[in-house]
């Protein structure tokens, strides 16, 4: 396979998959901190996610199943877990509610892993990222509310971590690579530490894995019989739903499997990796503040799965929120157009409102305060060149500024970002005009307000000296000739990154911050990593933490000592996990053989399908052209293909985290299906 790191590159900037926002977009009032670490209007009204509904005892189960630890979730904190507990001899089960793994995102923040370290030895960086820097930059912008052990922990493990998951994915031909930008000199700095993993082998994962390759490489790993003495055995079609403690020790998970209620026995624990909560109206309303409703949508999938379901168990066994007050949100200002630079911001008033030459969540936060909650970036034709000077000196970059489509140490091209504004301008989601009023009618604000903004713009572009918002003279470029651009620029919510307190060992805590025996959380279950924002001066770091925490979580399970308890037999496991429901049923319709063209929309444009029927089923789909990324939803579309082939329909479930590219491909097929009845 000859991929070059631009062609890998190239595209990434979609990041995780987007989908509807479900469940946020309730109005309420700023939350405050109660004395539980709990964020409520009224802290003596507790909403029903408090109580649990189901309170399980272990006969009301009709199969029992032992292990030494249970870990519910699948997602990259799940296989994460699952990876290095079976590297270190812990017998263990995952439990996962959907019928595939769910590892998902752009990359992996990890700082100073011997990746990083090589790009030093090759010259392409001048140093490994300084750690007191960065760990003071991450309390600081999370407001001193963090656990400061939790976050040393975080960089005294990132290099091991990232030795152990670069070495495992080297044997499956996964490599890491990264893009250029970086802002050493910047007002908030960034480090040069995100590790995009990229399949370059031959080595084909099976119909359980999705886009992200380090969690198929961890979940697919776990799982060898010829490689550990105890592989992870995992159950799809399992929703977990509350956990079973006995003598003030959590012993195990209760879970619907098949119809039936399942009792998932752990000796030594069990381990929430259930991810976020930004999918349940009533823990957002709860635990977060407006910001929260003031997203374009949220790029988190798939739909319907992010619903705090560990969180709430740990809070009926006992356990506490994080006490940081709100719980932070990552943003990108990513949901319209997908490159903005450090050109001026306008809001629909035509007001300049901010200094635009910062960190995507302070961007973020500041276009989430104008009215829709959207903005522009206004540019003129030279917006190639201009954005080419803004990130040569290490003061810009990062993501959404810099194409992320360059691998370290390639040069800076106009060509980088043209290609997506023209994408943008396609799609509708950046205007162009050849005037400057033209272009306010455009956008649809006041004429004279928006020109008379530009027009004191360039001025102090002039001066070199932002009178208004003091941007770095570095950022400051004229728009003056035309033709001119708006680029529409909408926050896309990535997670809420808040979740049960945990110490140093990941053990869930009480209300008086005591381990509860035998409860570990992991990901977005777990907390105390972050508050008030996401520092995301290291990008990735909550990918990181899923990685970062399950290679610890193994070592810590293994050193516990579990309960005396025997163990069900490996072979039984793989008996008992059967089929897993997962077998797909093909519908019955018949329809009139041919071949049908339809086109749906995807993430990135038009998604054009030739649905071939044959004695009235699918019998072949092909893609007959799409722009979706490289990264995420392009590799999601031959599993598409295979599931609308194996069903007959359209009405497909869809790849894990390609939530958009989905919905685009399901309506091609439709359409080809709809000439063909």
């Amino acid at each position: 396979m000859n991929v070059s790191r631009r062609d890998f590159l190239k595209g990434s900037l979609a990041g995780a998959a987007a989908l509807a926002l479900t469940g946020v977009g309730i109005g309420q009032e700023a939350p405050k901190a109660d004395a539980a670490g709990l964020n409520s209007k009224d802290p003596a009204e507790k909403p029903s996610f408090f109580t649990n509904p189901y309170n399980h005892v272990a006969s009301d189960a009709a199969k029992t199943v032992t292990a030494e630890v249970i870990v519910v979730g699948a997602g990259n904190a799940g296989c994460a877990a699952a990876a290095s507990l079976a590297d270190n001899n812990v017998k263990t089960i995952v439990i996962e509610q959907q019928n595939v793994i769910h590892g998902q995102g752009g990359g992996i923040g990890m700082v100073n892993t011997k990746f990083v370290q090589s790009l030093v030895d090759e010259g392409k960086l001048d140093s490994l990222t300084d750690v007191v820097e960065h760990q003071n930059i991450w309390v600081q912008r999370c407001g001193s509310r963090v656990n400061e052990k939790l976050v040393s922990m975080w960089f005294n493990n990132s290099p091991a971590t990232g030795e152990w998951l670069i070495d495992k994915c080297a044997e499956y031909g996964v490599i890491p690579v990264s893009f250029r930008a970086r802002a050493p000199k910047a007002i908030i700095p960034e480090t040069y530490d995100y590790h995009m993993f990229f399949g370059v082998g031959d080595y084909q994962f099976d119909d359980k894995c999705g886009y992200f390759s380090a969690s198929n490489v961890c979940y697919t790993d776990a799982q060898r019989t010829d490689k550990h003495d105890s592989p992870a055995v995992f159950f799809f079609n399992t929703k977990a739903q509350d956990l079973l403690v006995e003598d003030g020790r959590v012993v195990g998970v209760f879970a619907e499997r098949d119809g039936e209620l399942w009792l998932f026995r752990g000796t030594k624990g069990v381990i929430l990796a259930t991810g976020g909560i930004h999918e349940d109206p009533e823990m957002t309303a709860y635990y977060c503040d407006d910001y929260v409703n003031r997203v374009q949508r949220c790029e988190h999938g798939p739909a319907g799965f992010s619903t705090g379901d560990g969180h709430k168990m740990g809070l009926w066994v006992g356990g506490k929120m994080q006490d940081s007050g709100a719980f932070p949100l990552m943003l990108h200002p990513q949901a319209n157009a997908m490159f903005h630079g450090c050109f001026p911001f306008v809001n629909t008033n035509g007001e300049r409102f901010m200094n635009e030459g910062t960190w995507v969540q302070g961007k973020s936060m500041n276009i989430m305060n104008q009215p829709g909650n959207i903005a522009y970036s206004i540019f003129d034709k030279d917006f190639g060149d201009y954005n080419v000077k803004s990130l040569e000196g290490l003061t810009g970059g990062g993501m959404f500024w810099d194409s992320m489509s360059g691998g370290v140490g390639d040069p800076f091209m106009p060509e980088d970002v043209i290609s997506i504004v023209e994408s943008d301008v396609a799609n509708g989601n950046t205007l162009v005009a050849d005037t400057l009023e033209e272009l306010a009618e455009k956008i649809g604000c006041p004429v004279d307000t928006f020109v008379e903004t530009i027009n004191r713009y360039n001025e102090m572009v002039k001066q070199k000296f932002d009178d208004d918002f003091h941007k770095p003279a570095e950022f400051l470029y004229p728009v003056e000739n035309g033709p001119f651009y708006a680029a529409k620029i909408g926050v896309a919510l990535l997670a809420i990154v808040g979740g049960l307190s945990v110490n140093t060992d990941l053990q869930v805590l009480n209300n008086e911050k005591e381990p509860i025996v035998g409860l570990y959380a992991t990901g977005n279950a777990s907390g105390d990593l972050y508050a008030i924002d996401y520092p995301i001066n290291c990008a990735g770091n909550s990918n990181g933490r899923c990685f970062i925490w399950g290679y610890l979580l193994g070592k810590i399970l293994a050193g516990k000592e579990g309960l005396d308890e025997t163990l069900t037999d490996y072979d039984e496991l793989i008996a008992l996990k059967g089929e897993d429901g997962s077998k797909v049923v093909a519908d019955e319709t018949v329809y009139k053989d041919g071949v049908y063209e339809g086109t749906g929309t995807g993430r990135n444009g038009e998604i054009k399908v030739a649905v071939t029927v044959k004695d009235g089923k699918i019998s072949a789909v092909e893609i007959v052209s799409h722009n979706e990324s490289a990264d995420i939803g392009g590799p999601a579309l031959p599993k598409l293909v295979d599931q609308a082939v194996a069903a007959n329909t359209s009405a497909i479930d869809g790849a894990s985290g390609a939530t958009m590219t989905s919905n685009g491909f399901r309506e091609a097929v439709a359409a080809a299906l709809a000439l063909a009845k």
